[in-house]
């Protein structure tokens, strides 16, 4: 006798979630948001010029400072059993003696940055807003527009509250970081500057 097989419907934890990428093409970006596998977008030119530039910006004052920390594009960042939301570019204290080459995600994010893109800007603005600034580690959670110059900071120091930065000419002050960064670096070459 077969019968039915029994469903788990419950939801998906991380480990289920690596079970299921792993037999994905790697080309695929996804996360898991509160048990549920969700699959992005393939990114805009704007969107990924963009990261660029914020990757260049930091990695050049990492190396500068021989900074304590390692700024790392799209790893995933488990929030809990459930959720590994994974941002466009994150940094991470940069202890490089205790790196494990099988780890796939982390938890220990001191800045996260998103790029808005339409298909995820409600989820960037609230869920991962909420998911990111739960974690003890975290400094700042940083929302970049890509269609006009417009950053949203979410800062420890001023309990998450939102700065909104409109203008080429301010800069971020990453306190956690020892550094600023201007907004001007973060649109370069765009045309939005």
């Amino acid at each position: 006798m077969v019968g039915i097989p029994v469903i788990d419907t419950g939801p998906m934890t991380v480990e289920q979630f690596y079970a299921f990428t792993d037999t994905r093409p790697d080309e695929e970006k996804w996360e898991l948001i509160e048990g549920e596998p969700i699959l992005n977008a393939a990114p805009s030119r704007m969107h990924q010029w963009i990261i660029r530039n914020v990757i260049f910006a930091l990695m050049s004052r990492e190396r500068e400072l021989k900074a304590p920390w390692a700024v790392l594009p799209e790893l995933g960042v488990r929030v809990s059993d459930t959720s590994r939301p994974e941002p466009d570019v994150l940094v991470i204290p940069s202890d490089h003696r205790s790196l494990d080459p099988k780890e796939r995600d982390v938890r220990n994010v001191i800045v996260a940055f998103e790029v808005l893109s339409p298909s995820t800007e409600g989820r960037d603005l609230r869920w991962k807003r909420s998911a990111y600034t739960s974690l003890p580690s975290l400094s700042h959670y940083i929302v970049i527009a890509q269609d006009a110059v417009e950053v949203s900071v979410f800062a420890r120091d001023a309990d998450f509250a939102e700065e909104r930065i409109r203008s080429i000419d301010k800069v971020i002050e990453l306190r956690s970081l020892g550094i600023s960064l201007p907004v001007a670096e973060i649109y370069r070459d765009t045309g939005l500057a």
